[in-house]
């Protein structure tokens, strides 16, 4: 009987530090620390979230973006790449919707995943709206291509023709949208300067404080697209900045493609237990707190 106790206690004795002793472990520890936290490229169709608060918008130097001032936007998403051919044609083909747009002349097969180019301001509102999104407002679009440092370029505030797809590039065409890796936001959103301009819902309209109400461009009921495109050539005047207003009738086309936004999500209000409980024993304290 001792001779059997002796064995069980042996036995307990080796495996007792499996699965729990520290030469266990540290592989496993090794593993997570090797672990890629490099965030992954967002997919078509993502969305990037654009934080409550406030940033710098406008400048001083264009009388069409001035004064630069500041302005706080609450919480938004926007696409992180700009809408493509493939999500165009999946809405016209679903929706039966009847564009006025000649996109077909940008189009080829094999074009899914380039940006949808020469879309009126009212056909990508209807795209806009099948989706459950809208179109950005200038503010939205301007933050989310700036960042709250006030940079002049997504990448910061030197001009660099390489990093988006702009005249001087040198395509002299549409790419596949996030290929220029380069031309992203400090919040990660892709193609802000280069491939196609990009609609707003915003009608051109003198900024508050502006010096230049009274000019004729402010009257004629031009919508607002913002953005550089393949087609400018900012060195030699073309006026490529994350504050610059390009100005059209919105049925023009001129290659012009969007991308949506929507609104952030209400933040959630954090449950008081003991405030309930104070409010069930005593109804009037809440009743007090309010006044």
């Amino acid at each position: 009987m001792k001779q059997r106790i002796f064995w069980i206690l042996v036995l307990m004795t080796f495996l007792a530090p499996v699965g729990c002793s520290k030469t266990e472990e540290a592989p496993a520890a090794d593993q997570t620390a090797a672990i890629d936290e490099t965030p992954a490229k967002p997919r078509v169709g993502d969305m990037i979230l654009i934080p409550a608060g406030e940033f710098t918008m406008g400048n001083d130097k264009d009388k069409y973006a001035s004064p630069q001032h500041k302005d706080n936007v609450p919480a938004y998403y926007i696409d992180a790449y700009e809408v493509t051919f493939g999500q165009w044609i999946q809405f016209v083909t679903e929706s039966g919707y009847s564009e006025e747009s000649e996109w077909r002349s940008f189009y080829s097969v094999g074009k899914e995943n380039f940006p949808v180019a020469n879309i009126t301001q009212d056909d990508a509102k209807a795209y806009a709206k099948w989706a459950g999104k809208r179109l950005p407002s200038e503010e939205e679009w301007e933050k989310a291509a700036r960042g709250t440092e006030a940079f002049l370029y997504p990448w910061g505030n030197t001009w660099d023709p390489t990093k988006s797809n702009c005249g001087e590039y040198g395509m002299r065409n549409t790419v596949e949208v996030g290929q220029m890796k380069l031309d992203k936001s400090p919040y990660g959103v892709y193609d802000m300067m280069g491939n196609v301009q990009e609609w707003t819902s915003d009608t051109l309209k003198a900024y508050k404080g502006s010096k230049n109400t009274e000019d004729e461009n402010f009257r004629r009921g031009y919508a607002v697209a913002r953005g550089g495109s393949f087609m400018m050539f900012p060195s030699k005047g073309g006026g490529m900045f994350t504050y610059t207003r390009s100005a059209y009738f919105p049925k023009a086309q001129y290659g012009l493609g969007f991308r949506c936004v929507k609104d952030g999500e209400a933040p959630k209000t954090t449950s008081n237990p003991k405030a309930k409980l104070l409010a069930l024993i005593f109804p009037d304290f809440t009743q007090l707190q309010a006044r």
